[in-house]
């Protein structure tokens, strides 16, 4: 599973010291992981501000012009699902954190072990979301395909192929129903005739779409500039 978190910590040693045990500790519980580290509010809001962009943020509160308590209220103004752990030397704040929606409060020095629970904690809470499927007809039964093991899906005649890490599946339907049924910050089109999953993508140039599998696949003039905006909203 791939996780996108966001550190927002002035103190430089602390910020290198808490990303260091976040690779640490994804790597060790086998999930993909891109981190975005900031030094301050006003550089996250900058850089990161649209919603939607991040899974869990870990935020220093006594940041500098704008504390992290202050930007943890704009964050939450517009993304309801990004889950926020403070990391703080004080006390002081912690009632007021939870009522913003915090699902941890960790103290500096960040224990290792204190700092892993809130990370299997936070990671259980995007894996039950992100466990959904793509349902249809196969072969006269229901089916359905978990979104995480889908390649892309593809237009091939009359028929809809779904490529997969199971297989190829292939039924009767449109392009169009099927981007109704799909995540669409997961999946994008890559030409009148594919939508590929972003989780899969490594690269994009204007004529092809490279997959973690190997497949290459082509890409229309007409959809490269919204794929490559997408590809880059999913991995920042």
């Amino acid at each position: 599973m791939k996780v996108r978190i966001g550190i927002v910590e002035n103190e430089e040693d602390t910020r290198n010291y808490v990303c260091s045990l976040i690779e640490e500790c994804m790597a060790r519980a086998g999930h993909s992981l891109h981190l975005a580290c900031c030094a301050s509010a006003e550089e996250f809001l900058f850089k990161y501000g649209e919603p939607d962009l991040l899974d869990v943020m870990f935020l220093d509160i006594m940041l500098g012009a704008m504390n992290g308590m202050e930007l943890a209220r704009s964050i939450r103004e517009r993304d309801k699902r990004v889950q926020i752990v403070f990391l703080t030397g004080v006390q002081d704040y912690v009632y007021e954190g939870y009522e913003i929606g915090a699902v941890r409060y960790l103290l500096k020095p960040v224990r290792k072990q204190e700092l892993e629970l809130a990370l299997g904690h936070c990671c259980e809470k995007i894996a039950r979301k992100k466990t959904e499927y793509f349902a249809f007809r196969y072969q006269g039964e229901g089916l359905r395909i978990a979104f995480s093991d889908i390649f892309y899906v593809r237009v091939e005649g009359h028929y809809l192929q779904m490529v997969t890490a199971k297989g190829i599946y292939e039924w009767k339907g449109s392009l169009s129903q099927a981007a109704e049924k799909l995540d669409r910050q997961q999946f994008a089109m890559v030409s009148r005739s594919v939508i590929v999953n972003l989780e899969y993508v490594t690269r994009i140039t204007r004529e092809e779409c490279f997959l973690e599998n190997g497949e290459v696949l082509p890409v229309s003039r007409g959809a490269y500039q919204t794929l490559n905006e997408n590809f880059m909203k999913f991995y920042l």
